[in-house]
């Protein structure tokens, strides 16, 4: 099976998906939840639970949350999700 996935991102609308249209993964994506979804932005967990929402997913700590940034994660940590740095580690 196939999970359903979500762009959950702090940035605006028109950026997002004008980004996504040009790597040409827009239709990858069940739902596209942006800054102007939400009155509370990250490290508020707001923008990851309407994600949620919008998925169907019941159960927000059934999520998991890949970010790169501390804000990210820690609103990822906020909504109960697992959160996954995906920055490269520099030693």
């Amino acid at each position: 099976g196939v999970l359903p996935i979500a762009v959950a991102s702090g940035g605006y609308r028109d950026t997002i998906t004008r980004t996504l249209d040009r790597l040409g993964v827009r239709d990858w994506f069940d739902a596209v939840v942006t800054a102007e979804d939400t009155a509370r932005h990250k490290p508020e967990p707001d923008v990851f639970l309407e994600a949620a929402r919008r998925l169907g997913v019941a159960d927000p700590t059934a999520c998991v949350v890949f970010e790169d940034t501390d804000l990210g994660l820690e609103a990822a940590r906020r909504a109960g999700m697992t959160g996954v740095d995906i920055r490269p580690w520099v030693g």
